[in-house]
Protein backbone atom coordinates (compact mmCIF):
# COMPACT_ATOMS: atom_id res chain seq x y z
CA UNK A 1 0.00 0.00 0.00
CA UNK A 2 1.02 3.20 -0.79
CA UNK A 3 1.07 6.48 1.08
CA UNK A 4 0.33 10.04 -0.39
CA UNK A 5 1.29 13.11 1.60
CA UNK A 6 -0.65 16.17 0.75
CA UNK A 7 1.18 18.93 -1.32
CA UNK A 8 4.08 20.81 0.97
CA UNK A 9 3.68 18.38 4.06
CA UNK A 10 7.35 17.01 3.69
CA UNK A 11 9.00 20.03 5.48
CA UNK A 12 9.65 21.33 2.02
CA UNK A 13 8.91 25.10 2.07
CA UNK A 14 5.13 26.74 1.42
CA UNK A 15 6.97 30.07 0.18
CA UNK A 16 10.64 30.94 -1.46
CA UNK A 17 11.84 34.28 -2.59
CA UNK A 18 15.62 33.71 -3.83
CA UNK A 19 17.86 36.86 -4.51
CA UNK A 20 15.46 38.87 -4.93
CA UNK A 21 16.22 42.81 -5.57
CA UNK A 22 14.20 45.68 -6.55
CA UNK A 23 14.87 49.40 -7.29
CA UNK A 24 12.18 52.35 -7.86
CA UNK A 25 14.70 54.38 -9.56
CA UNK A 26 17.86 55.31 -7.92
CA UNK A 27 16.77 53.56 -4.78
CA UNK A 28 17.26 50.01 -3.77
CA UNK A 29 13.85 48.84 -1.87
CA UNK A 30 15.18 45.04 -1.90
CA UNK A 31 19.00 43.98 -2.63
CA UNK A 32 19.43 40.63 -3.10
CA UNK A 33 17.16 39.20 -0.52
CA UNK A 34 16.32 35.50 0.48
CA UNK A 35 13.20 34.15 2.29
CA UNK A 36 12.01 30.58 3.38
CA UNK A 37 9.21 29.78 4.94
CA UNK A 38 7.91 26.12 5.89
CA UNK A 39 4.20 24.96 6.33
CA UNK A 40 3.00 25.95 9.64
CA UNK A 41 5.66 28.70 10.60
CA UNK A 42 4.65 32.04 11.66
CA UNK A 43 7.41 34.76 9.47
CA UNK A 44 7.76 38.10 10.26
CA UNK A 45 9.04 40.80 8.66
CA UNK A 46 10.24 43.85 10.91
CA UNK A 47 12.08 46.57 9.30
CA UNK A 48 11.86 50.77 9.72
CA UNK A 49 9.56 52.73 7.42
CA UNK A 50 10.95 51.97 4.22
CA UNK A 51 12.58 49.08 4.32
CA UNK A 52 11.02 47.44 1.93
CA UNK A 53 8.94 44.82 3.77
CA UNK A 54 5.93 46.08 1.74
CA UNK A 55 7.57 45.67 -1.65
CA UNK A 56 8.75 42.24 -0.47
CA UNK A 57 5.36 41.52 0.26
CA UNK A 58 3.70 42.26 -2.83
CA UNK A 59 6.50 40.83 -4.87
CA UNK A 60 5.22 37.41 -3.36
CA UNK A 61 1.35 38.46 -4.64
CA UNK A 62 2.28 38.99 -7.81
CA UNK A 63 1.15 43.09 -7.58
CA UNK A 64 5.23 43.92 -8.39
CA UNK A 65 7.99 42.56 -10.73
CA UNK A 66 11.08 42.63 -9.27
CA UNK A 67 13.80 44.18 -11.29
CA UNK A 68 16.22 41.28 -10.52
CA UNK A 69 15.25 37.80 -9.02
CA UNK A 70 16.28 33.97 -8.27
CA UNK A 71 12.96 32.73 -7.76
CA UNK A 72 10.04 32.57 -5.91
CA UNK A 73 7.48 29.69 -5.50
CA UNK A 74 4.89 29.27 -3.38
CA UNK A 75 4.09 25.56 -2.34
CA UNK A 76 6.48 24.18 -4.75
CA UNK A 77 5.54 25.69 -7.58
CA UNK A 78 7.41 28.29 -9.49
CA UNK A 79 5.80 31.90 -9.76
CA UNK A 80 8.22 33.95 -10.76
CA UNK A 81 6.79 34.78 -13.78
CA UNK A 82 3.22 34.26 -13.16
CA UNK A 83 1.05 37.13 -12.79
CA UNK A 84 -0.51 37.77 -9.62
CA UNK A 85 -4.36 36.47 -10.74
CA UNK A 86 -2.89 33.03 -11.46
CA UNK A 87 -1.15 33.21 -8.12
CA UNK A 88 -2.79 30.94 -5.44
CA UNK A 89 -1.65 33.71 -2.84
CA UNK A 90 -3.76 36.77 -1.25
CA UNK A 91 -3.48 40.31 0.14
CA UNK A 92 -5.13 41.59 3.04
CA UNK A 93 -4.04 45.20 2.43
CA UNK A 94 -3.44 48.02 5.24
CA UNK A 95 -6.69 50.21 4.16
CA UNK A 96 -8.65 47.42 3.69
CA UNK A 97 -9.10 48.15 -0.49
CA UNK A 98 -12.79 47.09 0.01
CA UNK A 99 -15.06 48.30 -2.50
CA UNK A 100 -17.41 50.86 -1.15
CA UNK A 101 -20.06 50.26 -4.00
CA UNK A 102 -20.95 46.55 -2.64
CA UNK A 103 -22.02 45.01 -0.30
CA UNK A 104 -19.87 43.00 2.52
CA UNK A 105 -21.14 39.57 0.93
CA UNK A 106 -19.77 40.94 -2.97
CA UNK A 107 -16.64 42.14 -1.24
CA UNK A 108 -15.85 38.52 0.16
CA UNK A 109 -17.23 37.03 -3.33
CA UNK A 110 -15.17 39.18 -5.75
CA UNK A 111 -12.25 36.39 -5.86
CA UNK A 112 -15.16 33.49 -6.43
CA UNK A 113 -16.64 36.03 -9.26
CA UNK A 114 -13.30 36.47 -10.81
CA UNK A 115 -12.79 31.96 -11.21
CA UNK A 116 -16.10 31.92 -12.34
CA UNK A 117 -17.81 30.24 -9.48
CA UNK A 118 -21.64 30.11 -9.63
CA UNK A 119 -23.72 32.74 -7.07
CA UNK A 120 -25.45 30.30 -5.25
CA UNK A 121 -21.68 28.68 -4.08
CA UNK A 122 -20.22 32.06 -3.79
CA UNK A 123 -22.43 33.20 -1.60
CA UNK A 124 -22.18 29.99 0.44
CA UNK A 125 -18.55 30.41 1.16
CA UNK A 126 -18.64 34.05 1.62
CA UNK A 127 -21.57 33.14 4.60
CA UNK A 128 -19.29 30.77 6.09
CA UNK A 129 -16.11 33.02 5.47
CA UNK A 130 -18.07 35.59 7.52
CA UNK A 131 -19.07 32.63 10.01
CA UNK A 132 -15.05 32.37 10.48
CA UNK A 133 -13.95 36.36 11.52
CA UNK A 134 -16.92 36.39 13.16
CA UNK A 135 -19.50 38.42 11.30
CA UNK A 136 -22.34 35.89 10.50
CA UNK A 137 -25.90 38.13 9.39
CA UNK A 138 -23.50 40.69 7.79
CA UNK A 139 -24.12 39.27 4.74
CA UNK A 140 -25.83 42.18 3.58
CA UNK A 141 -24.54 44.94 5.24
CA UNK A 142 -22.74 47.94 3.16
CA UNK A 143 -18.94 49.01 3.98
CA UNK A 144 -19.32 52.29 5.53
CA UNK A 145 -22.08 51.18 7.82
CA UNK A 146 -18.77 48.95 9.61
CA UNK A 147 -16.49 49.79 12.54
CA UNK A 148 -12.70 49.37 11.46
CA UNK A 149 -12.04 46.38 12.76
CA UNK A 150 -15.28 44.79 10.85
CA UNK A 151 -13.61 46.41 7.73
CA UNK A 152 -10.59 44.66 8.61
CA UNK A 153 -12.31 41.30 9.24
CA UNK A 154 -14.11 41.26 5.78
CA UNK A 155 -10.82 42.21 4.46
CA UNK A 156 -9.37 38.82 5.80
CA UNK A 157 -12.86 37.04 4.89
CA UNK A 158 -11.90 38.29 1.01
CA UNK A 159 -8.86 36.89 1.49
CA UNK A 160 -9.38 33.64 3.08
CA UNK A 161 -12.38 32.38 0.91
CA UNK A 162 -10.41 31.80 -2.16
CA UNK A 163 -8.48 28.62 -0.27
CA UNK A 164 -4.78 30.82 -0.89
Amino acid sequence: MTETKAKGSDGAPILEVVDTTHRFGEVVALDNVSVTARRGEFLTLLGESGSGKTTLLRIVAGLERPTLVGRISIDGDDVTHTPANKRNCTTVFQHYALFPHMSVGQNIEYGLRLRGESKGARRKSAERALDMVRLTGLYDRRVHQLSGGQRQRVALARAIVTEP
